[in-house]
């Protein structure tokens, strides 16, 4: 099978609670009182209870436009949304058309061993939306020229350069005005750090570059528009992804895992690596009518963490099967980082999948049988409890999963590859996290942080900033033993 070739270097945003490189933003006023319906209170499914589970829809390249949920329905809807997600995730892992980014193959099937770049794959990655000059990006078929380019070279169809100009910004997860730590990989024998990308869709890429329509346009890629235009509102159908990747290596099963051949950066010596990586994470986060705060959807490889899932080795990409346990905080710094990377730490699910999950997901992967995609999982679906109230925000008292019945959260709301210190407290969840940027970048953190001319992350300056205040604040109370 032929494989398009793209290279991984440096990055510093990402979809999810694993958030983004978190630089200065200016102050902006806080927004104005909304009124808003009492805290919304639903049926939860007991564990074990019968759910109703959608039959699997396998053969559409397209994404839904909205969460299907039947008008007679009532009780938790997460049967639904959880479908959405699947279909989301098929789209996206659709083979791409040649030459058009961002559309399937419709002669193609997710089923069979189609060639890539897969539909993700050929979104425009954050550096091409970014440029370090403040300069116009190409359109959203084309390909940066080298200069624009972090690796320094020239791309089209089947290349794909992922990164940024920060020089460790792909390996580290999120943290208060810098990056943290990275993730190893498995085997502590041979260990390799984990890799992150972040793109958009046509959608969202547009409306950065024309929000409102208006000639000549006011792009959001420049700092002084995205200020003037506060509140930002991206457009229903806008979607956003985030990626973690692998060095396959030395992985004990790469024959279950997506993969395609990498140019990985070593960041260290500055030399790329022609390498084989595969797909361990992938957030999608979609805008669509019912719900404008966007539903957050997250997906990992069956193999990363225990327990194993049915008929598998039993082998984890970031756990090596004993119980120690996984460390409170990531013990490796980003910078300096540690070469050659050190022994993995384990990583464990602080929360259970929901059991209405784990049926959508058995219900998939018995109709994907055969194929690569029937070792992913759905591990969460987030979405506002109330459809069509934009000025709600996405606090957990307003989605799920959040406060189910006053409790504490119950089940997974993080994904383990990229927010692998964030999964104890719904409060760190991808909606309440990026809840925090609602009205100055409609939620996406990437936008905010991204745009020119960049904000020196000096965390002097950003304590001035009212949306990083409480970012901090609410990083400081969730991370507490």
């Amino acid at each position: 099978m032929k494989r398009g070739r793209f290279r991984l270097v440096a990055i510093t945003a990402a979809i999810g609670s694993a958030g983004l490189l978190l630089t200065t933003a200016p102050a902006s006023a806080p927004p104005a009182p909304v009124a808003r319906p009492p805290e919304v209170s639903i049926t939860l499914a007991q564990p074990g209870a019968a759910t109703p589970v959608p039959k699997p829809v396998i053969d559409s390249p397209q994404i839904p436009p909205d969460v299907s949920i039947p008008g007679t329905f009532m009780g938790n809807p997460i049967a639904f949304f959880d479908d959405y997600s699947w279909r989301a995730f098929i789209a996206v892992v659709w083979p791409g058309l040649k030459n058009q980014r961002g559309q399937p193959d419709t002669a193609a099937g997710v089923t069979v061993g189609s060639p890539g770049p897969r539909v993700f794959e050929t979104y425009k990655a954050l550096w091409e939306v970014f440029h370090n000059d403040g300069s116009a990006p190409a359109g959203w078929n084309a390909f940066e020229p080298k200069q624009y380019n972090p690796c320094g070279v020239d791309t089209g169809w089947g290349d794909l350069t992922l990164g940024s100009f920060s020089k460790f910004g792909d390996l580290g997860q999120a943290g208060f005005g810098t990056l943290v730590g990275p993730l190893v990989a498995q085997p502590a024998a041979d260990p390799t750090y984990v890799r992150f990308m972040t793109a958009y869709n046509q959608g969202a890429f547009d409306f950065i570059m024309n929000p409102t329509g208006a000639m000549p346009p006011k792009p959001l890629y420049l700092r002084a528009n995205l200020v003037a235009a506060n509140p930002v509102t991206f457009p229903n159908g806008s979607l956003d992804i985030k990626a973690a990747w692998m060095d396959m290596s030395h992985a004990a099963h790469p024959e279950r895992y997506y993969t395609r051949k990498a140019f990985v950066l070593d960041p260290a010596t500055g030399r790329t690596s022609d390498l084989t990586v595969g797909l361990v994470g992938l957030h999608i986060v979609q805008k669509t009518p019912s719900r404008p705060q966007w539903i957050w959807t997250t997906f990992e490889q069956v193999d990363t963490v225990p327990p194993a899932a049915p008929g598998a080795p039993g082998t984890f990409a970031f756990n090596d099967g004993t119980p120690a346990p996984m460390p409170a905080k990531n013990p490796f710094p980003l910078n300096p980082l540690k070469e050659p990377p050190p022994p993995p730490f384990n990583v464990t699910r602080v929360k259970p999948i929901h059991d209405s999950t784990v049926q959508t997901n058995q219900a998939y992967q018995a109709a994907l049988k055969g194929t690569i995609w029937a070792n992913y999982q759905l591990v969460m679906t987030q979405w506002p409890l109330v459809p069509k109230m934009p000025n709600l925000p996405g606090t957990p008292d307003q989605t799920f999963p959040g406060f189910p019945a006053g409790k504490n959260d119950v089940t997974a709301f993080a994904n383990t590859t990229m927010e692998t210190f964030d999964q104890g407290n719904v409060r760190t969840g991808c909606m309440n996290c990026h809840n925090l940027t609602k009205n100055q970048s409609d939620f996406i953190w990437s936008l905010q942080d991204h745009t020119f001319p960049p904000n020196v992350p000096n965390l002097s300056l950003m304590s001035r900033d009212k949306t990083y205040q409480g970012l901090k604040k609410l990083l400081l109370e969730t991370r507490k033993p």
